[in-house]
This record gives C-alpha cells, sequence and structure tokens, in this order.
C-alpha cells in the first residue's frame, strides 16, 4: 500500500483545519487503496517514524505551505532525510510546497477571476450560507465502543462524569491530565496520564472528549482531532465537537431513555430527565419487568 502524508502547519484556532479535512476527504475519494494521513510541522518526526513501521511500499510527503521558507528548505528535508536512514526499504518522496507547483499561479488568478465576476448580494448571501448554522438538527445514533480506544483531555469533575458514561459501554480508556479528582484512582481498567496533553496522545484513538476549563488546550485537542479525522465531543463548545452526548435514562436492561436539546439547554435537558424519572419511572420499569413475560 502507498501512503501520502500531509504536512501543515499546527493551529490553536476553531475551524482552522476545514478546508484541509476536504482536501483529505477528496485524496480519500480519488485515491481509493492509498494510505492518505495528515501531521503538523510539530508532529512530523514522530507521525512519519509511524508511518514508516507499517506495512506501506511508499510515502509520498506534500508540505501543505505555500512559501518555500525556512520550514521546506530545512526543517522538513532534514526529518525526511534521518527517517530515510532509518528506513531504507521504504522510499519516501518529499514534494514541492504548493506555492511552488507550476498550477498554483493559475489557480490564483481563476479565483481571483471569479471573485471579481461575483456581485456584492452574492458575496454576502453566500457568507451568510457558510456561517454555521446553531440551528442545524444533529442525527441521533447509538454507538457501539466495544473495544474502541476513547480518549478523554481533562481531570475534572465533568471529565469524571464523561468516564462513567463510558464504562459500561466497553472502550478503551485513556484520561490526560496533568491533576486528577481523587474519584479517578478508585475506577479500574482506566489508563490515567498524569501530564499535560500531547498530540501523540491521539494516536489509535477513535474518540476524544474534551473536557477541560482551558480554551487554549481544547482548542489544540479539537484542531489536532479533526486533522486526523477522529470524533470530537467539546464539552465547553458544542458546536465545535461532532457529537453531543444526550442525558440519558436505564430502565431495566431493556429500556433506555435519552433527552436532547440539540446541545443548546443543557438544563432544560435536566430538568426533562428529572420529569421522566419522576413521572414515568414507575411504569416504564413495570414495561420492562413484563417484557418477558
Amino acid at each position: 500500500m502507498k501512503a501520502i502524508l500531509i504536512i501543515a502547519h499546527h493551529c490553536i484556532l476553531p475551524g482552522a483545519y476545514k478546508g484541509f479535512e476536504g482536501i483529505l476527504d477528496k485524496l480519500h475519494h480519488d485515491l481509493p487503496g492509498t494510505r492518505v494521513a495528515s501531521t503538523s510541522l510539530l508532529d512530523l518526526e514522530n507521525d512519519l517514524r509511524t508511518l514508516l513501521r507499517e506495512d506501506i511500499e511508499s510515502v509520498t510527503l506534500l508540505p501543505f505551505l505555500l512559501l518555500n521558507g525556512q520550514h521546506t528548505k530545512n526543517d522538513v528535508p532534514r526529518v525526511v532525510a534521518k527517517l530515510q536512514a532509518e528506513f531504507p526499504q521504504i522510499p519516501v518522496t518529499l514534494m514541492p510546497c504548493l506555492g511552488d507547483w507550476k498550477e498554483f499561479a493559475d489557480m490564483v488568478v481563476d479565483g481571483i477571476r471569479s471573485a471579481q465576476k461575483k456581485t456584492e448580494p452574492v458575496i454576502a448571501s453566500e457568507a451568510k450560507q457558510s456561517t454555521p448554522s446553531q440551528n442545524r438538527s444533529l442525527f441521533s445514533i447509538e454507538l457501539n465502543l466495544e473495544g474502541k480506544n476513547v480518549l478523554v483531555v481533562g481531570g475534572g469533575r465533568i471529565a469524571l462524569r464523561k468516564v462513567k458514561t463510558l464504562l459500561p459501554t466497553g472502550a478503551r480508556i485513556t484520561v490526560v491530565a496533568p491533576q486528577f479528582d481523587p474519584e479517578f484512582a478508585a475506577i479500574p481498567s482506566l489508563v490515567l496520564k498524569n501530564r499535560p496533553y500531547e498530540p501523540l496522545d491521539l494516536r489509535g484513538i477513535f474518540m476524544v472528549f474534551i473536557c477541560t476549563d482551558k480554551p487554549d488546550v481544547n482548542a489544540q485537542v479539537s484542531n489536532d482531532a479533526h486533522a486526523r479525522r477522529i470524533l470530537v465531543n467539546n464539552a465547553c463548545d458544542y458546536l465545535d465537537g461532532d457529537f453531543i452526548v444526550p442525558a440519558r435514562m436505564d430502565f431495566g436492561e431493556n429500556i433506555a431513555v435519552t433527552v436532547s436539546t440539540q446541545g443548546r439547554a443543557p438544563s432544560l435537558a435536566k430538568k426533562l430527565k428529572q420529569k421522566i424519572q419522576t413521572e414515568w419511572a414507575e411504569e416504564l420499569s413495570q414495561i420492562e419487568r413484563n417484557f418477558d413475560k
């Protein structure tokens, strides 16, 4: 199998990787059978080494950068040369940065011509349509996490609640944080990493829950995960994540009721949950008990 590794700048701003993810999607679609991965300049050496250890026949590196500067002339080639020496049996090809592609100038001219043809009202209309909508409708789904690797970033009460929710699913849970709530020590089968988050923590992860009170850390985890096509739940910003977790109530083994306000009104979801537990609990429990009779 051939592999492609795209190198981008590291950025902690939410949504920074949107266009980058679109390119990854197109490569996945147009080059079936090719391993497509992404990395940042900070993670290049570790991620390329991991890729070279897989069962691949060659790696093509694309610096997702416009200027042929320090990174493309020195930093990236130095890493490539080092790892090519470690893995001489696997050819590694380093492509030029985007700004050096002969097709790039034509793309810029075409884009400017297209922009000049648009009228101001059309531009305003399109800008409005591209703004993320807070009225979007989320797709409800129950996900099988048995044996999946799940990362929780944060060690406080919110992270603790997420972990307790995940425990019955059979997921392999790793929690990383500089400090942990004392209750974490009493939970079996957890992997606790007592240190700040690192991008390498996302290696092999299926889903990540962001539960810290530090905006810069949350933004970094979100961008790192999205660049790697990992599902994200952001406890501080539901619009930034890929999914939310509804309030859930179990009535016996066969009935589970969930309540969701699409992430917009958690306090309302809590009130609805309390109402269902107060007014419906006995009837639902009786229905569950009679299920097998």
